[in-house]
């Protein structure tokens, strides 16, 4: 499966040196999950964006959409919540030997939470039949052509113009982790960061990429796309911060603050599946870091002006204090060393920020 670029076969980091190449890559367990995913009603994987990619779809999988893999799927979101990232998070943690899907062996599980309670071995049972019975590996085989014009396409308007070098000189310490980027061909405008642990490997990162077409099928990803990804190879740096395990007094000193200020953004954060306060905090860092690499790498006033404005629209209403923190962080690395040592100030950030709003609303009362 090399000549399909299957995660396994890619060699897209070199830690010895500090650059990263970043290949696009596509994956049958992605496109498997997703289509799966689709099939059973998801929404996030129904965006239809994919033009005649959608539309082969629609014809060969025709005569399966009572197959029991497709009852089993919306019984595990019903009872379950499997959906968004949950569905990419699987698709990282399969392999495929001779036609047969398993589950990898992990030092560390990184598989999502939600599929804690999934009896593991009921649903490969499921899948593997869905596999079979459906022969997914000649829809997968048959469109090679239009995979390759998507990874063409990703690779020249988006990563060429992608500085991974950013994320080491910006936190001060090299990445312990390689990077992958994978397109979901079904995934329409859903972006998902996964990561998972082989054993006896590294640590991967994944960003697992949406694809969109225009009326001519022709793939429409620019440098408008570029903090996207960006924001998923953000989280590696960030997310371990909150980690109980390493670093259990930051959780301590910034869950009161924080649990207050996802209550009173609860309902916006709900639909953007950001379920609890941690996830908040990891993601305002990394949409606000996304801003300061588009400062750093001089985008227009105009585009850094939207970003900033989109994430606000999405009730991270803190981001331009927030930006600012990081920005002086920027000027006094060499005194701080990394961010990991700058992090007591973004709990204190938060703190003053959540007693602001309290003071603030008791006036109101």
């Amino acid at each position: 499966m090399k000549k399909y670029m299957l995660l396994s076969a890619l060699l897209v980091a070199c830690l010895c040196a500090k650059a990263q190449s970043i290949i696009p890559q596509v994956n049958e367990n992605v496109e498997l999950m997703s289509i799966l995913s689709r099939m059973s009603g998801f929404p996030e994987y129904h965006m239809d964006m994919a033009g005649q990619y959608i539309k082969d779809m629609d014809s060969y999988f025709k005569d399966n959409t009572d197959h029991p893999a497709v009852q089993y799927m919306k019984g595990l979101r019903n009872k379950y919540g499997i959906s968004f990232d949950a569905v990419m998070s699987m698709a990282i943690h399969l392999e495929n030997r001779n036609g047969t899907l398993s589950l990898i062996e992990e030092d560390i599980p990184t598989l999502e939470k939600r599929w804690k309670e999934v009896d593991k071995e009921e649903f490969l049972s499921y899948l593997n039949s869905f596999y079979k019975d459906t022969k997914f590996n000649e829809f997968f085989k048959s469109h090679k052509a239009l995979y390759e014009k998507g990874l063409k396409s990703y690779q020249e308007n988006v990563i060429n113009h992608f500085d991974i070098d950013w994320y080491a000189d910006f936190y001060g310490n090299e990445p312990q982790e390689t990077f992958s980027v994978i397109i979901g061909f079904c995934n329409g405008g859903g972006n998902y960061g996964i990561n998972r642990q082989i054993t006896g490997k590294m640590k991967e990162v994944f960003a697992i990429v949406g694809y969109y077409v225009d009326k001519e099928d022709t793939p429409m990803y620019s440098k408008e796309y570029l903090p996207t990804l960006i924001h998923e190879f953000n989280h590696s740096f960030i997310n371990h911060f909150l980690d109980e395990n390493k670093y259990p007094d930051n959780v301590k000193e910034l869950e009161p603050a924080a649990t207050e200020l996802f209550k009173s953004s609860q309902w916006s954060m709900s639909r953007q599946a950001y379920g609890n306060w941690k996830t908040m905090i990891n993601e305002s860092l990394v949409r606000a870091a996304v801003i300061c690499y588009m400062l750093d790498k001089e985008y227009k006033t105009e585009e850094i002006k939207d970003e900033l404005s989109e994430q606000m629209q999405r009730n991270f209403r803190w981001m331009p204090e927030l930006v600012s923190l990081l920005r002086k962080y920027e000027k006094k690395q060499s005194k701080y060393g990394s961010f990991e040592n700058f992090y007591p100030k973004v709990t204190d950030f938060f703190k003053e920020y959540a007693k602001k709003e309290h003071e603030r609303f008791d006036r109101i009362k």
